[in-house]
This record gives structure tokens, sequence and C-alpha cells, in this order.
């Protein structure tokens, strides 16, 4: 098993990467918690590139991150708080990149629905979106054949499947991850 901190400072970025995230990209990590994955897409996309941390912060994650962003002086790091709605302040085809690591378990499937449809407005032709599928069963309602037949109807391909280590609370653990693209 991979160490936090090791994977932290160097094979998420090669994960990453592997994923699909590249210099100058503009990301949204929806849900980003304490921003374990912001601080790495940070240094992957460079001063061209923004990182736009959105989550609600009823657990306080935000303070975290915060604090490592002036610890490290991340200048392409955009903090958004909500109140949990499903509703992102960008005008239409205007990030590159969504992640969606880890968060879709704490939504009610009416809300994913609406999440998917926000993913897809906020999206450049040809973006994707990145999901980590973590809780999968029955107790969380996360059923990849449902999500998958969701994202094709709104209008995304799925076109890349990993197994990777990735970050999950506070381990590393094998992962699949799936990347789809808005067509």
């Amino acid at each position: 098993m991979t160490n936090l901190e090791d994977w932290k400072n160097r094979e998420g970025e090669i994960v990453l990467r592997e994923i699909g995230i590249r210099a100058g990209q503009n990301v949204l990590d929806f849900g980003c918690g304490t921003g374990v994955y912001t601080v790495i897409v940070s240094k992957i996309i460079g001063r061209s590139g923004k990182v736009y941390a959105l989550d609600s912060d009823e657990e306080g994650l935000l303070g975290d991150l915060i604090i490592e962003i002036k610890k490290q002086n991340l200048e392409n790091i955009e903090i958004i708080k909500t109140s949990g709605e499903i509703e992102f302040p960008f005008p239409n085809e205007f990030i590159d990149v969504v992640l969606m690591y880890d968060v879709l378990h704490l939504l009610k499937e009416s809300k994913r629905d609406q999440l998917f449809n926000e993913v897809y407005r906020v999206l450049k032709k040809g973006g994707f979106t990145s999901y980590h599928a973590t809780h999968l069963g029955r107790a969380h309602k996360i059923d990849l054949e449902q999500i998958h037949n969701k994202m094709k109807v709104i209008g995304f391909r799925l076109y890349k499947k990993l197994k990777k280590p990735m970050f999950h609370w506070a381990w590393i653990e094998d992962s699949q991850i799936f990347n789809y693209e808005k067509l």
C-alpha cells in the first residue's frame, strides 16, 4: 500500500496526469473537502490554469485547504463555498475538467441528476468529467451501470476507465476512475 504523503507528493500527480489533467486547464474540484486533489491539480495546470475548489464546508474542511494554499503560495486556486446547492457560478462551457471524486454517495439521486446536468452545462465541448467511484452498492444507492446510462443520456461518452491508487478519506486505495467526455 502506498504511503499517503508519498502519494500526495509524487504518485498523485502521476495519476492525475494520466487521468488527463494538463497545463492551462480550468478545473472544477466538486466537493473538494480538504483539497488534496485541488493542490495537486494546481501544480499540474500551472499559472495559466485555474482550479475552482467547491464545497459546502459543513465540516470545516476548507480551512485546511486555505492553510495549504497559503503555506505553498498557490495563486491559481479559487475557493467557492456553497450552502449545498448544485448550481455552479460559471458561464456555459467555461470549464475543461470537472472532478467528482468521492462525492456522489453524499447526494440523493435527484441531486446527482442535477449535478450531472450542471457539469454538462459548464464543461467545454470535448471537456471531461472524471468520476472516482467510491461507496458503491445498495447502501449508498450507487449503481455504476445506472450512472453510465445517465451520463450517456445527458450527452457524455465514457472514454476512459482506469484502476489507480487514489486518495480516499485518510488513506490510499486502488480505485475505479471513469472519464466522461462532453460530446
